[in-house]
């Protein structure tokens, strides 16, 4: 048996026997998450479990002053920070700092291989996050969260590739894997950490083109849309993508009736928030 079918072969036998290793959500974000779902929870006591690190702190008052969340005053603490962008912003804010944590790994192949994806999961998130402004009843960060996560299905596989050397080097192979199995394993790895049925199931609708469970555009519209215009700048033609106008989650999005051409436009003016967005998010160290 080749390696390549040995590696998916024992992910598969480990998925399937729910024995996956799975990468952990940093303890700030779970906290973060299980306070919020409390009611009683107040903005003083979510700044006391952010300001457990220092270095999130910091970022969070950062994003709170960005022309994103800017107010009229400047914010100078962490509960200031809470309370203007609100329990929800926050979580995904937070939520969305903290996966860069777990975008790390021993082997410097693998590492590289976790920065191209990280790049190219910001830049969809940063999209996700254009688009859901020009999209009624979706929230701006949360999308961007959606489409930060969207390809987190590559972490399980990437570390149980860390004991194949060989195959570390094969990067087509890796992405014929991640296109095979990731949506599975994204939404395993998104349940672990407690997400919501609405964002755990966006790995497995990624190449759903089809994909219309209603007429109002949701969250996995959004990133399913984000994801082609992301493709299209990259410049690849490779026939992976069809046209815009043939995407049904691009079809109910209110940015469709311009056109593909004025989407396209919209987001170039958009490029300095999409620029700055990505530069919010940071990059694995």
């Amino acid at each position: 048996m080749s390696d390549q079918k040995e590696l998916l072969n024992h992910i598969l036998k480990e998925y399937r026997a729910g024995k996956l290793k799975v990468p952990g959500l940093p303890e700030v974000a779970n906290k973060i998450q299980t306070a919020i779902r409390d009611p009683r929870t107040n903005a003083k006591q979510i700044a006391k479990i952010i300001q457990l690190d220092p270095a999130l702190t910091a970022r969070l008052i950062q994003v709170a002053n960005s022309p994103f969340y800017r107010g009229s005053a400047k914010v100078e603490d962490c509960r200031a920070a809470v309370s203007r962008m609100g329990h929800q912003t926050t979580k995904s804010i937070v939520t969305s700092f903290s996966v860069q944590q777990v975008f790390q790994s021993d082997s410097a192949i693998v590492r590289d291989l976790l920065r191209g994806i990280w790049r190219r999961s910001s830049h969809v998130a940063a999209i996700s996050f254009v688009l859901a402004r020009l999209t009624p009843d979706i929230m701006p960060d949360r999308a961007m969260l959606a489409g930060l996560v969207h390809e987190i299905g590559a972490l399980p596989i990437l570390r149980y590739v860390e004991n194949y050397p060989e195959l570390q080097k094969n990067r087509q192979m890796l992405g014929v894997m991640v296109d095979k199995i990731g949506g599975k394993l994204g939404h395993m790895v998104l349940k672990s950490w407690a997400f919501d049925d609405e964002l755990a199931g966006i790995p497995e609708q990624l190449n759903n083109w089809n994909y219309a469970p209603g007429k109002e555009p949701n969250y996995t519209d959004v990133v399913i849309v984000a994801r082609v215009h992301d493709h299209m700048d990259s410049g690849i033609k490779d026939g992976k993508f069809p046209p815009l106008s043939e995407i049904a989650s691009y079809n109910k999005m209110s940015v469709s009736k311009l056109g593909p051409d004025a989407s396209q436009e919209l987001l170039y003016e958009a490029k300095e928030d999409i620029d700055a967005l990505m530069g919010m998010l940071g990059s694995p160290g």
